[in-house]
């Protein structure tokens, strides 16, 4: 009777085990943010230099010159936020120190600052956003240059330097808490000890995401179009690659926009651009006769960076009014209405959805319907040795749709590398579109078709699928 019970009985597989490469707590809370705004705001607003040129309008760097430049008369800082909130931004990240070493706060290690006697406006620009942060519920984040012409311009040596910026770091991720990411700009990085600079800012925040061209918290995409691989892994060759925040190497563009299959980092893509084309000398900084990208390009971008992977992060610069300008505001609000009137109707709500094959055949942990419920931590999932998967969609009348979205619950790691997604027409199934990576997010873009069932067709994965989400969306832009 003992033998017959275990032949007939099917041993629970259990959860699946993590794959590889797994993101922190942080990492995930990080990307499923999505969207985030990035705040260039500093002397160069008003002198139109950021640092990126050895001189400021024909005139060599001081501080007497950064002092004098900065000039706001009005600052409303909880405009930026509440732009960002209104929108579906949920974390900023505020320029406290730019190329040219002009700092927004108070900096112990500096004079070059708000604070100094003979700067114009003392207001702790850090600490206005920390503020408004906490009034709208948004996330903050802060960037810190490297890069410093005023220690330049002063002949300090670099490693004198180095534990001058490494306090200031410690200072900021302290006072301004909670910072939920810490951004290392590449750009003439230098040569510090960036293992030890990376622990000065996990000692005060363990889940803070660390920007920098190799992470180790994410990564950038390689290029300031904000825009992701088709194929994007989340996991990176870090070690063997040997990058560091001023060292991505040859190639960069390609490996940093895709990632490497199977690597033993988490370190996800930040997709980064500027709402305003970024021209010279400017850069990042507000200028009025930049062009403002319209709302179609947004959502353009916002389609090759979450919808592929990655995490979004627009540049808004503040104008020398103080404020986000009207012209980027409108164009924000539209963006916003669009996106919504893509994504507020998932179109495979109602439909009956299995699986050729369900971990365990437990339907109710592991099933196919889990994609649909709208739940974060409930997913479908196969059994180990079972790599490739079809889920069929029977939807709820016939549906039109052009844009498809699949989630991978990356808490376990990224594992798919190829699938296929077909219709059924005239009784048959029929290719809509191909894809490899999806990670956190995929969105495909295909033709408008209209149909009473979808299938999904895991073709390859590195270990068992393990998916959370699917929808399928209109879009009639």
């Amino acid at each position: 009777m003992a033998v017959l019970m275990a032949i007939g009985c099917a041993q629970d597989p259990g959860a699946p085990a993590p794959f590889g490469a797994v993101p922190t707590e942080g990492q995930v809370a990080w990307q499923r943010q999505e969207l985030l705004m990035f705040y260039h705001f500093g002397q160069a607003t008003f002198s139109g230099w950021d640092g990126e040129n050895p001189s400021c309008n024909g005139q060599a760097w001081s501080e007497d010159l950064l002092l004098n430049n900065y000039k706001p008369g009005t600052l409303d800082v909880d405009q930026w936020v509440k732009v960002a909130a209104d929108n579906g931004f949920r974390e900023v990240i505020l320029t406290a120190k730019h190329h040219d070493g002009f700092c927004l706060w108070d900096n112990p290690e500096s004079t070059s600052d708000v604070a100094n006697g003979n700067c114009s406006n003392h207001t702790d620009v850090v600490q206005a956003v920390r503020d408004a942060c906490n009034r709208y519920g948004v996330n903050m984040g802060i960037y810190l240059s490297p890069w410093d012409r005023m220690i330049e311009a002063e002949g300090v040596a670099s490693d004198v330097y180095e534990q001058r910026y490494r306090k200031a770091v410690k200072d900021l991720m302290t006072r301004y808490a909670p910072v939920v990411e810490f951004w290392f700009d590449g750009n003439h990085a230098g040569q510090f000890d960036w293992p030890r600079m990376n622990r000065a800012v996990l000692e005060e925040n363990p889940q803070c995401v660390i920007f920098s061209d190799g992470g180790p918290g994410c990564r950038w995409a390689g290029n300031e179009n904000g825009m992701a691989g088709e194929t994007n892994w989340s996991t990176l060759d870090l070690r063997g690659r040997g990058i560091t925040p001023g060292k991505a190497g040859e190639g960069y563009e390609t490996f940093l926009a895709q990632g490497d299959r199977g690597a033993d980092a988490w370190v996800p893509a930040e997709c980064d651009f500027s709402i305003q084309d970024i021209g010279d000398p400017d850069g990042w900084f507000y200028d009025p006769t930049d062009r403002v990208k319209s709302a179609a390009e947004l959502l353009d971008i916002y389609y090759k960076s979450v919808g592929r992977n990655g995490v979004f992060l627009m540049n808004v610069p503040p104008s020398p009014d103080g404020v986000i300008g009207e012209k980027e505001k409108a164009v924000i609000e539209e963006f916003t209405a669009m996106r919504k009137a893509v994504f507020q109707d998932n179109l495979a709500r109602g439909a009956q959805a299995r699986a050729s094959r369900v971990r365990g055949n437990d339907t109710r942990r592991f099933g196919a319907q889990n994609l649909l419920d709208g739940h974060y931590d409930s997913y479908f999932a196969t059994d180990d040795s079972v790599l490739t998967a079809e889920i069929e969609l029977a939807l709820d009348g016939s549906k039109t749709f052009n844009r498809v979205v699949l989630q991978e619950y990356i808490p376990l790691g990224q594992r798919v590398e190829r699938f296929t997604i077909q219709y059924r027409k005239d009784g048959r199934w029929t290719d809509w579109a191909q894809g490899t990576t999806i990670g956190h997010k995929r969105i495909l873009l295909g033709p408008a078709v209209t149909t009473d069932a979808v299938r999904i067709v895991i073709d390859a994965s590195l270990a068992c699928p393990v998916l959370n989400e699917a929808g399928l969306y209109y879009d009639p832009f």
